[in-house]
């Protein structure tokens, strides 16, 4: 079946639902042909109509759903089954304004529905089964995925925090007669170490199959312990801390740093000023915390400013610099909050964290599936 696509025509939909259409063409058949055969009836039921007809609406609605469904084990079931009850309803409904003989009601209405119910109770075993062995199919590639991946990772950490140690060495004692051409590979050597934590990061959040239990995190130790990180990392940036940050506890989990870590390295790494310089500032509204990182970089156009946030959008940097801010906008929904971006006065992109004050009472748990879901 070919799908449906945008802007299609009439033809088009023939062509991509004619089984269903099949349906609808002998259905009209069927019901011109009870009319003209069997005698009326003159006293009708008004509830009676408007249930039965309902019925059969409903199960003619549910032939087009179920034609869209790919394999056949599954649809040629469901589909029987659909359209047999489909006749059923659709003669039970005509029993109100015509009168068939007995054998006829008996054949497609009694022998419709028996038939039908095996039909369907044959597709529904059948989609249960093929769901459970797609979801063992997709555990067991998630498994292999990550067991790769962190392999992969490992080793790549490695043999980068080799070379950055060599250069590093190397650039010391040089001096000051240092190639500028050490710093860059020490540079590129944090970028690679910097990929592989991002790349931890996200493949733990979203394969992950357990409950993640929201717990208190002190928001301000948070950010600071962050914020020096990212000076000890990157020498030639300034990053300041605007004023006092709150002293309360947020609704997280134990991936809050993540969260700072990912805004504060993208606000360095996608700067082209002379010296990237970072402010991060914070203030309690309400119930909940705004946190805020503005840099002094090129910005982020109006047209992108959601579309930064996208598990496909990859920035200016390499093809998985992206995954960073993803990261930031799933873990800031799993802990019941938001993250935006706009323009900042700097010139730059600021990017706004909104996050709940920890309350005293119990904090909920969370299904990592709900946040990961198209929203």
């Amino acid at each position: 079946m070919r799908p449906l696509s945008d802007g299609s025509d009439w033809e088009t939909f023939a062509d991509t639902y004619w089984p269903a259409c099949a349906v609808v063409a002998g259905s009209a058949l069927y019901v011109l042909v009870q009319l003209l055969l069997w005698p009326w009836e003159t006293a009708h039921a008004l509830p009676d109509v408007v249930g039965e007809g309902a019925v059969v609406l409903a199960l003619l609605a549910a032939v087009f759903v179920v034609q869209r469904i790919p394999e056949r084990r599954l649809y040629r079931p469901l589909m029987g089954g659909l359209t047999v009850f489909h006749l059923f309803a659709l003669t039970d409904f005509l029993d109100e304004f015509v009168s068939p003989p007995n054998a006829y009601g008996l054949l497609f209405e009694n022998g419709a529905q028996a038939v039908g119910t095996v039909l369907l109770v044959v597709g529904i075993y059948r989609w249960t089964v093929a769901r459970r062995e797609r979801e063992q199919e997709l555990q067991s590639r998630t498994d292999q995925l990550e067991v790769l991946n962190r392999l992969l990772r490992n080793d790549v950490r490695n043999d980068t925090m080799v070379i950055r140690g060599w250069a590093s060495v190397l650039q010391r004692e040089a001096g000051a007669d240092a190639d500028d051409r050490l710093g860059r590979i020490v540079a590129a050597a944090n970028g690679i170490i910097d990929l592989t934590e991002t790349t931890e990061e996200f493949t733990d959040a979203l394969t992950t199959a357990e409950t993640v239990d929201l717990e208190r995190r002190s928001l301000a130790p948070t950010i600071e312990g962050e914020v020096e990180k990212l000076r000890a990392r990157y020498d030639g940036a300034r990053v300041e801390i605007d004023g006092s940050l709150p002293r309360v506890d947020v609704v997280a989990h134990s991936m809050l740093p993540a969260v700072f870590r990912n805004l504060l390295t993208n606000a360095v790494e996608h700067n082209d000023a002379a010296t990237p310089t970072v402010r991060v500032s914070a203030e309690r509204v309400g119930d909940a915390v705004h946190v805020r990182v503005a840099d002094n970089g090129p910005g982020i156009p109006d047209d992108r400013k959601d579309a930064v946030f996208a598990r496909t959008e990859s920035g200016d940097g390499p093809p998985t610099s992206g995954f960073g801010l993803y990261l930031v906008k799933t873990l800031v929904a799993e802990f019941g909050g938001d993250v935006r971006v706009a323009d900042a006065e700097t010139g730059g992109a600021v990017f706004t964290v909104v996050l709940r004050v920890a309350s005293s009472g119990p904090l909920p748990d969370f299904d990592p599936v709900d946040a990961r879901s198209p929203r």
